[in-house]
């Protein structure tokens, strides 16, 4: 991402002297046709990226849902090596205490944090201003949930409770086939454009961690959600096989784009845009109001900027 602002940052310059030295060198004026010949147009983009909230319940930690907490607090082995990091923690929580959660006390609220994003995309002129877009888009998303285990003493003291961080990782890649039309009249150098079309999503979850963290919010023991075991029971000092499980896959959607292209030259143009999509992810996670377990359309949006080169750049004409 950070090559890519670069790069961006190096062509701005580069291509605005172009044009001055076109527009005041050789005296060219810019040719509407320009715009809406046919031909193709190639991009490259990157910007940030939100991601809906209704797939983000994936990593709240619920029993109900694919990867949940009850993978750790059902296995005796894992729900013993918790009680015991946090008996090392607070000293107040005793070996013979009862530890686990409340799924009242999950954030059913999640949100994924803010993410960047890159794109890659090429549009073929049909003729005026209509075209057709084929575009990949791909970025990786966090979420962060945390919450408070329960324990039932035996002394019957109540302390601060044991914290516990919920920490997901995913990646999440979409195509999208759009008809788009630019408004090429609308302005010489500014010119609005529109594309809608349909989506097919790829997500994959790449980690999802329970983290204990002691008082001062450093991490002391870290154990996975995602089942490496294909569902057989971990047992400590066992050679278990392990499987490379895929978390996620495949989903469709609903996606459209808007913004300006600001037209540099007859070569290039800088296109700030604004993307959304409503999607269907392979994620399945439990709706608590209607208490089933769903893969819900989701809304997603993000805002780029895409440099793009006209058909142009590639012929002489």
């Amino acid at each position: 991402m950070k090559q890519l602002l670069i790069a961006i940052l190096f062509l701005v310059p580069t291509m605005a002297g172009f044009a001055q030295r076109e527009q005041i060198g050789e005296n060219v004026t810019f040719h509407d046709t320009t715009w809406y010949d046919r031909g193709f147009d190639f991009y490259i983009g990157g910007g940030m990226f939100f991601g809906g909230k209704k797939s983000a319940l994936y990593y709240n930690g619920s029993s109900h849902n694919e990867c949940g907490l009850d993978y750790l607090f059902d296995n005796k082995f894992r729900k013993d090596e918790i009680l015991a990091a946090v008996n090392e923690i607070y000293q107040h929580v005793s070996l013979e205490d009862e530890i686990g959660f409340r799924e009242e006390d999950l954030n059913w609220n999640p949100q994924y944090n803010l993410s960047a994003c890159v794109s890659l995309g090429v549009r073929y002129k049909i003729r005026d201003n209509w075209g057709v877009s084929l575009s990949y888009t791909f970025s990786r998303l966090t979420s962060i949930n945390k919450l408070l285990l329960t324990y039932t003493s035996v002394s019957g003291n109540n302390y601060i409770a044991p914290e516990l961080t919920l920490s997901g990782k995913e990646d999440r890649s979409m195509i999208d086939l759009s008809v788009s039309y630019l408004f090429s009249g609308a302005h010489r150098v500014v010119k609005p454009f529109l594309e809608v079309g349909a989506q097919f999503n790829y997500a994959r979850v790449k980690k999802f961690d329970a983290v204990l963290l002691d008082e001062h919010n450093n991490p002391q023991l870290t154990l996975t959600l995602l089942d490496p075991y294909g569902g057989a029971g971990y047992v400590p000092g066992v050679d278990m096989q392990t499987y490379d499980e895929i978390y996620g896959g495949g989903g469709f959607g609903f996606s459209f784009a808007t913004g300006l292209k600001i037209v540099v030259n007859k070569y290039v143009s800088l296109d700030p845009t604004f993307y959304g999509c409503m999607s269907r992810l392979n994620l399945p996670v439990y709706d608590l109001n209607s208490k089933s377990l769903e893969k819900p359309f989701t809304f997603n949006y993000g805002v780029m900027l895409r440099v793009v080169m006209n058909d142009f750049f590639f012929h002489n004409r």
